[in-house]
């Protein structure tokens, strides 16, 4: 029985907070105030939605399952309507009418860290009216301290939730007509425990006494076991003997119990246990399931193992893997065959739905089931060792899966395999070296394997033909690629492998990028993205492959707000997957527009996530990723100490000609030679930088890669331009911008920063005056485009309005952050070398930033560039 809470919930309703952070150890009545605050938003006609997980819902995916089906139900009930993503779940909670609570109970079970920023991010876009309770032993990762310091959030953690003297005094003395005195040394000794009190309750209210005596020396878990053997001791027969009966599954309903003890009496059974306060409580709000608190749940399992032999417990954990099983709880089943050492058995159940976990991207529960059953049971099972398989290699257990692989080759080479098992072999292995970023090999043995597959295996050979058709992307053999992703695509639907689709879908789109095709690329990501969200489980990660290539080419074209829009919405699913390619796309795509924002602190963090992430698991492009973007950064800030200590950082490998090498969708505008390129450039070794972009122009043009054409032509007319050598520059620019004009693309000369808005504006006013007629031309029409872009600053605004965050205003031409950060030092008096000291760079690097400084602004001297900045509100 619950005692309600009221200064809790009165502390709760005065905070006006959207996110109660519960969080203290077992026996705390986390669960008892989630309960009382549903019964609140109840009664004043909110909507009310618990999410409860098991052991066996650790899974990222399953995460967003539990919580997507949690908001779809809630804006069903009101009436709400929702036609976005399914797996954008900030909409969809948006998207219930009225007020609403989701209550998220035994957060902790939810062990991947990814869950944390899922659920951060879900708090940070929550709209009025709506608001989020979780209850958690471990304190989770999503910025509560300063989620609190803003008003949104409360936290409660275990000095909260003990009972104050008042609050046991009410609830002992009616029950046990105790006096205040006897409440107050009690309370004193068990420093207002909640669980401590309850079993007190209970056994003072039997015959024994014997709590008195025990509780001389404190309330610990020795006690709690004497005070819950108490408890036992003191309920009839029967019940001690339903609660035995029933202990040892997670989870209860009334079904359960009814399989277990007979008859069709259980759900009257678990209610009354949970009305006569026995330390079980309903996990839903329907009151369906039900489970044992921890502390006397462990009790009771502990008690049942000593009153029954070992093969009784083994009998009765397989009784219940029965039941689940025939409930269609198969994961559950496992957990309890194992117990009952019932290996073969959880062996047939695991592989029923291996290939189901597989496809909802449950590898955790997966890898942790398959251990369970050891080695030697997973390699007699073909399907569990495939499954095996690919879930070690995207879990990225990479030695794990190779080990596995080298088993089922010896296996094969012992029998008569034939072609097309070998086949079958290859194309696991290929999911491993995909996860490797191993994309030689990987495509090599793709190849080979195709010929050999039928679309009899629709799986292996749709999944032979991604891999094949990325590997020719990489070689810029463009057409036979797309030949295969078309072929692809059927046999992936007919295999209902949505993983394999969306990475068929994302390749095309990126090779339609890579040919200047923007807008192609664009239509079919976004068809993409929304037939995952409508046919796939909405828990996979599939939508996150598209997002993060969707998000990219958005960013492309300029469309800032549905760029972070679609990458944040899969951010933490994006993190998740294995795939180099999308992982970068997507996590510096972010950064770049943290950065246009101002939020260089952020885009430094997701930087240094790619970094770490790539020497974790062995992925050095991940690592190159991230360091190609923070040389791009000091560069184009004319910190150029800063920029060649990275560079060599960044390894000998970004400087190497391209020709010859794999060139990958998310390395071909930047970390492959065009970073080494862009600091030569803005350095002034304009001879070296001539010569490095001209070699890779040729490469360029022969292999048809148009989008990184653009690239390298813009930082060619670059270099002529700061050379003087104006009329070749601005023949140049016009050769890249009419590359560009077809597929509207934009940053791509945008994030070039000033010298590339200055070439543009050069080169309108020049034609405009010159050559009227052109002011007519299509590509005329998109050079003004950019060039109101860039008035505007060179980091943009969004194609469907002014986005004025993310545009800082100036006058002819816009500052860098840098440069307006030295402003305000200049504004307060500082020295060159203090400038230097504040800004870690060299005296020199602070010249160069103030002679840009100067001509910006057209001020001679540091006082008159003081006083333009404050006439352009640049500083105050």
């Amino acid at each position: 029985m619950d005692l309600r809470r009221e200064n809790l919930l009165e502390r709760i309703r005065a905070s006006g907070a959207q996110l109660i952070l519960v969080q203290a150890p077992a026996g705390y009545g986390k669960s008892s105030l989630l309960r009382q605050l549903a019964a609140e938003e109840e009664a004043a006609g909110g909507r009310v939605a618990w999410i409860t997980p098991v052991s066996q819902d650790s899974d990222l995916s399953r995460f967003v399952q539990m919580f997507v089906g949690a908001a779809e139900r809630l804006v069903e009930e009101s009436g709400g309507e929702y036609t976005g993503a399914r797996r954008d779940i900030p909409g969809l909670v948006a998207a219930i009418k009225g007020s609403a609570l989701l209550l998220l109970d035994e957060y902790d079970q939810f062990a991947d860290g990814q869950a944390d920023a899922l659920l951060e991010r879900i708090i940070e876009a929550l709209p009025p009216g709506k608001r989020i309770a979780v209850a958690t032993r471990a304190v989770p990762d999503i910025a509560s301290a300063r989620l609190k310091l803003s008003g949104r959030a409360i936290m409660l953690g275990s000095v909260d939730l003990r009972f104050d003297l008042g609050e046991a005094y009410q609830f002992l003395a009616e029950r046990c007509r105790l006096g205040l005195e006897e409440v107050r040394r009690l309370h004193r000794r068990i420093d207002g425990w909640p669980a401590a009190l309850q079993f007190i309750n209970l056994s003072l209210s039997s015959t024994k006494q014997g709590s008195a005596t025990a509780l001389r020396s404190g309330m610990t878990h020795e006690v709690v076991d004497y005070l819950a053997q108490e408890v036992f001791s003191a309920q009839s027969k029967e019940t001690r003997e339903a609660m035995l009966a029933i202990c040892l599954a997670d989870r209860l309903c009334g079904e359960l119990v009814d399989h277990r003890l007979g008859g069709k009496t259980g759900g009257v059974l678990l209610n009354r246990l949970c009305d006569e306060g026995l330390f079980l409580d309903p996990v839903d709000g329907d009151k369906h399931w039900f489970r044992f608190h921890p502390l006397f749940g462990d009790f009771l399992r502990a008690q049942l193992k000593q009153e029954i032999s070992a093969e009784a417990l083994a009998d009765r954990h397989a009784h219940k893997a029965e039941w689940f099983a025939a409930a269609g709880m198969n994961e559950v089943a496992i957990s309890h065959y194992l117990a009952a050492g019932h290996t073969e058995k959880a062996a047939e159940c695991l592989e029923q739905v291996a290939d189901q976990l597989v496809r909802e991207e449950r590898l955790g529960l997966l890898v942790s089931l398959l251990e369970q059953l050891g080695l030697e049971i997973v390699q007699a099972r073909p399907k569990l060792l495939d499954a095996a398989i690919i879930a070690y290699g995207f879990r990225r257990q990479f030695a794990k899966a190779h080990n596995l692989l080298n088993l089922c080759e010896a296996a094969l080479a012992e029998t008569d395999a034939d072609a097309v098992q070998r086949a079958e072999l290859e194309v696991l292995r290929i999911f491993v070296l995909a996860a490797e970023d191993r994309v030689a090999e990987m495509g090599e043995r793709a190849r080979d394997a195709e010929k050999w597959l039928t679309e009899d295996q629709p799986f292996s050979k749709a999944v032979a033909f991604n891999a094949f058709a990325f590997w020719l992307g990489t070689q810029s053999q463009f057409p036979e690629a797309h030949d295969l992703l078309l072929r692809a695509v059927p046999l992936h639907e007919k295999a209902q492998n949505y993983f394999g689709r969306s990475y068929a879908d994302s390749i095309h789109a990126s090779l339609k990028l890579s040919e200047g095709e923007l807008g192609e690329a664009i239509d079919h990501l976004r068809r993409a993205l929304r037939e995952i969200d409508m046919e796939a489980p909405a828990g996979i990660l599939a939508g996150s492959v598209v997002a993060a290539h969707l998000g990219e080419a958005l960013y492309e074209r300029n469309n800032l707000v549905e760029a972070e829009q679609v990458i944040s919405a899969y951010l933490p699913l994006i993190q998740q997957q294995s795939i180099v390619d999308p992982l970068c796309l997507g996590v510096v795509t972010l950064a770049r527009m943290a950065a246009l924002k101002g939020k260089s602190e952020y885009a430094h963090e997701l930087y240094e996530y790619l970094i770490s992430s790539g020497h974790k698991y062995g992925l050095a492009r991940l690592v190159n990723c991230g360091r190609a973007e923070l040389v791009r950064e000091a560069t184009l800030h004319g910190d150029f100490e800063t920029a060649e200590r990275r560079l060599r950082a960044l390894g000998a490998d970004a400087r190497l000609p391209t020709e010859g090498q794999l060139i990958f969708v998310s390395g071909e505008l930047e970390a492959q030679r065009i970073t080494y390129a862009r600091f030569l450039v803005h350095s002034g070794r304009h001879a070296e930088a001539r010569a490095v972009l001209q070699a890779e122009i040729r490469t360029a043009s022969v292999k048809r890669r148009v989008r990184r054409l653009i690239r390298l032509k813009t930082l060619l007319a670059i270099s002529l331009e700061m050379d003087r050598q104006l009329a070749h520059a601005r023949r140049v620019m016009i050769e890249a911008v009419e590359l560009a004009a077809p597929g509207r693309m934009q940053r791509i000369f945008l994030d070039e920063g000033s010298a590339a808005i200055r070439m543009l504006n050069h080169l309108a006013s020049e034609n405009f005056a010159t050559a009227p007629q052109w002011a007519e031309d299509d590509v005329a029409q998109y050079v003004k485009t950019l060039v109101k872009l860039g008035e505007g600053g060179s980091i943009g605004t969004d194609d469907k309005g002014d986005d004025r965050e993310m545009a800082i205003e100036g006058p002819s031409e816009s500052l860098t952050p840098r440069e307006i950060d030295i402003l305000h030092f200049l504004a307060k008096g500082h020295s060159n070398r203090d400038l230097a000291d504040r800004l870690s760079v060299s005296q020199n690097t602070v010249k160069f930033h103030l002679r840009n400084i100067f001509a910006k602004l057209d001020a001679g001297n540091r006082m008159q560039a003081v006083q333009a900045a404050r006439h352009f509100k640049l500083i105050d």
